[in-house]
């Protein structure tokens, strides 16, 4: 039978709610600061725009005065001794598409964090906003009309919307010249555009970002693209003597202190391509490509509102009238200065085995292999350089790892790494124990030397199987139904 509740209950559950209404309405909501600073604080930058009138903003020579200054895609002005980081960005660099890569610089070598992998990937852009702001837009490359009249673009744009991810507000604006000053700081660690924390929140459990110790480490700029090196610290593991903490959080076997770690990340910015001749190919389903795919919900007379491109590099020949010509720019692989040194011919033998594919799509030595120097003054998660990385860890989620990062708009694959886990070689080694053959002294020198041809055998095989995965879906033939 129904019992009513008293009077007590009924305050006691309204006061609860009220308490859990007031938390929820006051958590932060950002980026790296959020985590480290009370909700009434906010920004200097905040504070500052706010208390300030739209025409009151600083002389962008007075606030970069003294400071590096640094051009390329983007001009950058920044201060070594307070470890302040600034962009300057011109009229016409708004409204465009700008591609963002994230990826680990350095890892902990397991949980996920690895180094060389992918974090994230984003275009968005720049668009003025009321206040002095510039707004962080992702535009909706999913639904688009590249082609057709301008009632289907306005249809387009009243039905559907881009994402809004935040604002940055001004710290300088020249009237002269127009050019916008940004906090860099504040675009990547406060605000977090790359959405680092929510795309490795996974692996993540109790940990959380630790603003008072990250910070940018590097910032270099060049005529195409703009490279920014941070350090992350995370914080929260839990006591060392806790024995809640594996329970409560990841347990990273690898730190000597689990209460926190940093890592690395790499972040580079480019502008997406827009004049060259790069064609985009539609895709087969018989062929198992990558592909790029949007939505063209205007297009009459189609069953399939879907428009897809298959991933692939941009080749053009130097004699176009040759069935075989070497590629005007081939394609370039580096490998890195981590690679022990016995490895790296058979890696190299590994990536150029492609070149028959593409000979035979009319290139010849399409692809090149060129060793990075020991002091290259270069990073390997650097945009302009697809590179073979080797990575070790504990626990790999994969000994093979083909990352490619490609034009959305087209299907144009723009960078390419191929990441080799330590452990495959540790794989083969344990093999060779486990079926007892090095307790067999007569055959100790030949097992020695085929110990050495399969681990350079296997090596070319695992290359040749990671660089297809830049376009290549593999296991594509099991996963197919079969055609008619």
């Amino acid at each position: 039978m129904f019992k009513p509740r008293s009077l007590r209950f009924w305050i006691l559950l309204s006061l609860g709610a009220i308490a859990t209404w007031l938390i929820a309405t006051s958590m932060p909501v950002g980026g790296w600061r959020s985590f480290a600073q009370s909700p009434e604080s906010g920004t200097a930058a905040e504070q500052s725009s706010s208390s300030k009138p739209s025409n009151g903003l600083r002389p962008l020579a007075e606030v970069t005065r003294d400071l590096t200054r640094e051009d390329g895609l983007f001009t950058t002005y920044r201060d070594r001794d307070t470890n302040k980081a600034f962009l300057a960005l011109q009229p016409n660099q708004l409204n465009r598409n700008f591609l963002l890569i994230a990826t680990l610089e350095s890892g902990v070598g397991e949980a996920g964090l690895f180094r060389g992998w992918p974090v994230n990937d984003l275009v968005f852009q720049f668009q003025e906003a009321p206040g002095d702001r510039l707004q962080i837009v992702v535009p909706n490359l999913y639904i688009r009309t590249p082609r057709g009249p301008g009632w289907q673009q306005r249809l387009r744009d009243t039905s559907f919307s881009d994402s809004v991810i935040y604002a940055v507000p001004l710290v300088s604006k020249d009237d002269a010249s127009g050019t916008m000053l940004i906090d860099l700081s504040n675009l990547l660690m406060e605000r977090d555009l790359a959405n680092t924390y929510a795309s490795l929140i996974g692996v993540l459990g109790s940990y959380a970002p630790n603003a008072d110790l990250s910070y940018l480490d590097q910032v270099r700029a060049y005529p195409n693209n703009l490279e920014v090196g941070a350090t992350l610290t995370f914080s929260g593991g839990g006591a060392p003597t806790d024995p809640l903490a594996g329970l409560l959080g990841a347990s990273l076997r690898s730190l000597p202190d689990p209460r926190g770690f940093r890592i690395r990340l790499r972040y580079s910015f480019s502008a997406l391509p827009t004049q060259n001749t790069y064609q985009p190919r539609p895709a087969d389903e018989r062929v198992g490509y990558f592909i790029s795919a949007y939505r063209a919900p205007f297009q009459v007379g189609q069953p399939d509102p879907f428009v897809r491109y298959i991933n692939r590099w941009h080749l053009e020949k130097q004699n176009p009238d040759a069935a075989v010509s070497p590629p005007k720019e081939p394609i370039v692989f580096w490998i890195e200065n981590t690679v022990p040194p016995e490895y790296r011919d058979a890696i190299a033998q590994g990536t150029l085995m492609w070149n028959e594919a593409f000979e035979k799509a009319g290139f010849q030595n399409a692809i090149e292999v060129r060793q990075m120097p020991d002091n290259a003054d270069w990073d390997p998660a650097d945009v302009r350089y697809n590179v073979i990385r080797w990575s070790d860890s504990l626990s790999p989620w994969a000994i093979g790892l083909g990352p490619s990062r490609v034009n959305p708009l087209t299907g144009q694959i723009l960078d390419a790494d191929i990441i080799l886990d330590a452990n495959t070689i540790r794989y083969l080694q344990q093999q060779y124990q486990t079926r007892g053959l090095e307790a067999m002294p007569e055959a100790e020198q030949f097992l020695q030397f085929c110990g050495q041809r399969s681990q350079q055998w296997y090596l070319q095989w695992l290359t040749l199987q990671t660089f297809g995965e830049a376009g290549l879906d593999p296991n594509r033939r099991a996963q197919t139904p079969p055609q008619t």
